[in-house]
């Protein structure tokens, strides 16, 4: 690990930052080359300080510590990003004989210097007793090789020399601050302190020293382990073979499926998925060491919340998915009941009353697959992820060096209901769609932005598709603006092409985990008499309006089986189905069609708790941001034929209507959301989109 610190860039931070201190400032730099380097952290994890002193609104001087915000993320960290606490009193805390999680929270809020600075980091106590200008603390990967080691202790002392004292781990907070600046004064003289199954703290009078002997120290550390393997990490003996993209795709649509479950207010709760395929990942997911991987702990409490402690092993990826979905639902069967065991084993003997959190794991190791992570949002699968990539190697490290040993459960339950950690993590997702998995297709025009978006708004991940990938992108980048780039996705696929679309379908269960709710809204329309329309012009527009939706449907249907959970298909069909228009024969045919062919799936896949639902909208425009294709198209010759501008054709269209409205592709997506979000029970449905066209009335 290389030492990043630069003078020249430290001067930049400090002239980017001109109205806070100098230290401050630096303390900024610093951190930042911290939380960017996933070695030493990840995902709000580490914390750093600086203690300053600053006058107050009186003009009286006072001794400040600025330690880094609770969960906040070190490599984007700015200076608002760190609580400014009174440190001559918080200093006290140490002399008290016994302090609450809400009575340091409340004291440590009272003492605050900004009211509107975030919470201070759990570890704030121990950055205020130990004297040092600067403190940093991370989860070194290398650093908790050798602390979840046998004789671990020994290993860290071996390694780092004596410059470092070790603390056997000591629950965060005020516990572990206490034993710290004991271990401390006892032997002042040292550069750092080593927390067994939690990591290590440097600090120093400036921001380079305390940073430089961070590297140095977890330097040392991969040095002694790279030294003194027994064994190759990561071998795959076997010599098996890693498993293509169809199988992975396979294995995340039935573990998202076992894992969904009824929260207490009896809603389905489904999964994201993130999948993760490095090499050596690979290669361990293949050895002889990755069930014993799952089956131990994980190397530090602060983890657990995010992963829980263990993880689940799918040793064998069978052909059939009668086999495969027999091996998921076990698996994660015995996980539940594992879990359960745990809990009520740690609430009997902590005697404590806390209500258990979902006992549904939160890591996967498939063989030849790698890691799969779950989360209720994309973002904590990402986080789960990240942590779970390292943890994995530094199990395989630590097991090559000698033997890996986990954190205790005790430990773990500690970490994993604390309430000061439990507040890092939502319990509410969110939207009434959040969970979901909405694939949209057309959605490079109008009616597909707009139903895009109104599904990202309920909190669905919408993955977006056309063949037109400009247009597709350009969506895309509008929305991931709008909301956030972790709930939207674009595939490019051939709706008429069969092998396009599974092929589709399958990469998007590769990033995101499976489908939810399908919409088909690709269609093209041509404008032309029976007498004057081309065969193959004809058969261009069925290919795209009915062919499309056969292959949409069709391929969506083993996702449905594998996940188990119900879901939504829900066709953009058009007015037209019942009111057609002359010179409009290939399209009015061909919605029709797809019309029909929507409601036999309504009628063959009930048994699936899928429900088959469809929207007759009449013209939307779209704007000057996304357009409509098809009216693009076709809207000259309606307007030539009407002799209309642009504007007076959409007025034409909202004078036809009873209720004298322009529909807009949002009224297209609010509907969408409606039948997504399953309010009613309802399949086989036809609601019109129009403001009212007493010919389009359904019957």
């Amino acid at each position: 690990m290389k030492n990043l610190f630069d003078k020249s860039d430290a001067k930049k931070i400090v002239q980017t930052f001109p109205d806070v201190p100098e230290a401050l400032a630096l303390r900024v730099y610093t951190s930042r080359l911290i939380g960017r380097e996933p070695g030493l952290v990840l995902h709000g994890g580490g914390n750093t300080s600086v203690k300053l002193k600053i006058k107050n609104i009186l003009g009286d001087e006072e001794e400040v510590l600025f330690v880094k915000g609770s969960g906040r993320d070190l490599s984007t960290i700015d200076p608002e990003g760190f609580a400014g606490l009174d440190l001559g009193f918080i200093r006290k805390f140490r002399h008290l004989a016994h302090l609450t999680d809400d009575e340091m929270q409340e004291q440590l809020s009272i003492r605050k210097v900004r009211a509107n600075s975030p919470d201070p980091s759990v570890e704030a106590l121990l950055h205020a007793f130990l004297p040092h200008r600067y403190v940093d603390h991370t989860h070194a990967d290398s650093i908790l090789v050798l602390t979840n080691q046998k004789d671990g202790q020994n290993l860290v002392k071996q390694a780092l020399g004596s410059g470092v004292v070790v603390l056997p781990y000591i629950m965060p907070g005020v516990p572990l601050a206490k034993g710290a600046i004991k271990l401390y004064e006892a032997h002042s003289d040292v550069e750092a302190i080593v927390v067994m199954n939690h990591g290590i703290f440097t600090f120093g009078d400036d921001a380079a020293a305390s940073y430089s002997r961070m590297i140095d120290y977890v330097n040392r550390a991969e040095i002694f382990m790279n030294q003194n393997q027994t064994r190759v990490p990561h071998s795959n003996p076997s010599g098996a073979s890693r498993d293509d993209d169809i199988k992975a795709a396979r294995v995340v649509q039935f573990i998202r499926g076992a894992c969904a479950h009824k929260d207490k207010k009896g809603r389905l709760r489904r999964f994201y998925t993130e999948i993760r395929r490095a090499p050596d990942i690979l290669d361990i997911s293949l050895s002889g060491d990755a069930g014993e991987i799952c089956r131990t702990g994980a190397i530090t409490p602060d983890h657990v919340i995010r992963t829980k402690n263990r993880a689940v092993h799918i040793g064998h990826i069978p052909e059939t998915d009668e086999a495969l979905q027999k091996i998921v639902h076990e698996a994660v069967d015995v996980y539940q009941k594992a879990y359960r065991k745990y809990f009520l084993s740690q609430v009997n003997e902590k005697q404590v009353k806390v209500e258990m959190l979902d006992p549904f794991p939160r890591i996967f190791l498939a063989a030849g697959v790698g890691i799969v992570a779950l989360g209720l949002t994309r973002k904590s699968a990402r986080i789960a992820a990240d942590i779970a990539e390292h943890t994995i190697r530094v199990k395989s490290l630590a097991g090559a060096a000698g033997g890996y040993v986990p954190i205790s459960d005790s430990h773990a339950f500690d970490m994993e209901y604390w309430r000061l950690q439990q507040k890092k993590v939502s319990k509410d997702p969110g939207g009434p769609l959040t969970g979901q998995v909405a694939l949209v297709t057309g959605a490079g025009g109008a009616i597909g932005f707009g139903i895009a978006d109104t599904l990202m708004a309920a909190g669905a991940v919408v993955v977006i598709s056309d063949i037109d990938e400009p247009r597709l992108k350009k969506v895309h980048s509008i929305l991931a603006e709008k909301y956030h780039e972790s709930q939207i996705e674009h595939v490019v696929f051939d709706v008429t092409e069969y092998d396009s679309v599974e092929n589709g379908l399958t990469e998007i269960s590769q990033r995101v985990g499976g489908i939810d709710t399908v919409v088909p809204n690709a269609g093209i329309a041509h404008v032309a008499t029976i007498e004057t329309l081309a065969p193959e012009t004809f058969e261009k527009v069925i290919a795209v309006n009915l062919m499309g939706v056969f292959n949409i449907i069709k391929a969506s249907i083993p996702i449905f089986k594998r996940q188990g959970t119900g879901g939504n298909i829900i066709l953009v069909s058009s007015k037209n189905v019942f009111d057609p228009g002359a010179a409009f024969g290939a399209y009015s045919a061909s919605k029709a069609g797809a019309h029909q062919l929507s409601k036999i799936a309504a009628l063959e896949l009930a048994d699936l708790g899928v429900r088959v639902n469809m929207l007759n909208p009449d013209a939307v425009f779209g704007d000057q941001e996304v357009s409509s294709k098809m009216w693009d198209l076709i809207g000259p010759d309606r307007m030539k034929s009407r002799g209309l501008d642009p504007e007076g054709l959409k007025e034409y269209y909202r004078q036809r209507n009873l209720l004298k409205i322009s529909v807009q592709a949002e009224h297209v997506g609010n509907a969408v959301v409606f039948f997504a979000g399953e309010s009613v029970p309802t399949t086989g449905a036809t609601l019109p989109i129009d403001g009212g066209v007493p010919a389009a009335f359904p019957r």
